[in-house]
């Protein structure tokens, strides 16, 4: 079961690198340029790119935390016993209350 997650990873990650490689362009790059402006301009591409895949991480961790919260609760008590375990600690702490 763990292959087939891990190959679901892959894959979303695959296809977002395939998209993200198509919707970002390099900087226009006008010939009066001067080389401030073109490093500058590649700064805030790549700063671009950065917040494209946090975001992508981001709603990634977001699933993660949404399966992780919604995952059934098998082996929680059920309510019998809870009452049982609350009524075997009321008579021991009782018991000892009486001998001391």
């Amino acid at each position: 079961m763990e292959s087939l997650e891990d190959r679901q990873r892959e894959m979303k990650k695959r296809n977002t690198r395939k998209e993200r490689g198509v919707g970002l362009a390099l900087p226009e790059v006008a010939t009066n340029d001067s080389p401030e402006v073109v490093g500058l301009k590649k700064c805030v591409a790549e700063l671009k790119e950065q917040v494209v895949a946090l975001q992508m991480e981001n709603n990634r961790l977001r699933e993660q935390k949404t399966i992780v919260v919604e995952r059934p609760r098998e082996q929680e008590r059920s309510a019998g016993d809870a009452v049982r375990e609350q009524q075997h600690n009321f008579f021991k702490y009782s018991n000892a209350r009486n001998r001391y």
